[in-house]
């Protein structure tokens, strides 16, 4: 089976999403070869195509892009960049094919992301109906216990927090980006004042002046509020390691297919 077959059965497991344009595309090596095994992440970090070598797997499935921006297949900006001239190299050299998976796997029901990452937490009792599993009504819970729950759930040695530790918290929202827009620097305030009414979010991202200081501030006036902020890849990647799950019946028994976390990209000191 080529890669190409396998990215033609995945796009044909997902629902139509029509011919708008995606982020869905896939970069480095021939496509039309044999595969010889998935390499199964959130981003194609380097240690991550290093790891794909390791293994013999000449195909990488994830969820994020290669390339530093929304569209892997818009990289005229980054023509002469040592960087991105390394990588890409590191994948052509290899014979390594990136297939990302994003537009559709969220479009997909349920979403490709969020219910596993719902699985992972131990949330599946918990989903608020008719939310897409992005709200989440737990049983009242310190924001300390909940905080120590999505750390261990996540595998991370540390994650940030704001708000009083011993607050009891029951409500739980992820709220993806709190970024500022594609035509101005300041917040989505829509997007910010849609987080208030719940106890605890779970953003991608965040502008420190908007939603985290919110957050802040609530707790610093005794609201029972917090912000639980373990990063939008380790976040993610949470999904994406049930992904196998859905691909071995594509694929058929014999492919291996190998899940590595890319793990928390900060260091700390």
């Amino acid at each position: 089976m080529t890669i190409q077959n396998i990215v033609d059965k995945i796009l044909a497991y997902h629902p139509d999403i029509g011919d708008r344009r995606t982020c869905d595309v896939m970069v480095g090596g021939d496509p039309n070869v044999e595969c010889t095994g998935i390499l199964v992440s959130i981003a194609p970090t380097v240690p991550i195509i290093r790891k794909a070598i390791e293994i013999g797997a000449n195909f990488i499935f994830v969820h994020e892009p290669t390339f530093y921006s929304g569209y892997d297949d818009e990289c005229e900006w980054l023509e002469g960049n040592p960087v991105y001239e390394q990588k890409l190299k590191l994948l052509r050299d290899n014979g390594i094919v990136v297939f990302r998976d994003h537009d559709h796997m969220h479009a997909h029901k349920p979403d490709g992301i969020f219910h596993y990452l719902i699985r992972q937490m131990g949330w599946d009792d918990y989903v608020v109906p008719g939310t897409r599993e992005m709200e989440i009504k737990l049983p009242e819970t310190t924001l300390k216990d909940l905080t120590l729950h999505i750390k261990e759930a996540m595998g991370l040695e540390h994650i940030r927090f704001i708000g009083n530790p011993d607050a009891l918290v029951s409500t739980v929202g992820f709220c993806g980006h709190l970024l500022p827009g594609p035509h101005t620097n300041w917040s989505n305030n829509d997007q910010v004042a849609a987080s208030w009414k719940y106890d605890v979010i779970i953003p991608g991202e965040t502008v420190d002046w908007t939603a985290p200081l919110y957050y802040y501030d609530a707790a610093e006036l005794g609201h029972a509020k917090g912000m639980i902020i373990p990063g939008h890849f380790v976040q993610e990647e949470a999904g994406m390691r049930w992904a196998p799950e859905w691909l071995r019946p594509l694929v058929g028994d014999d492919l291996p297919i190998t899940f590595v976390p890319a793990g928390d990209l900060f260091r700390y000191l």
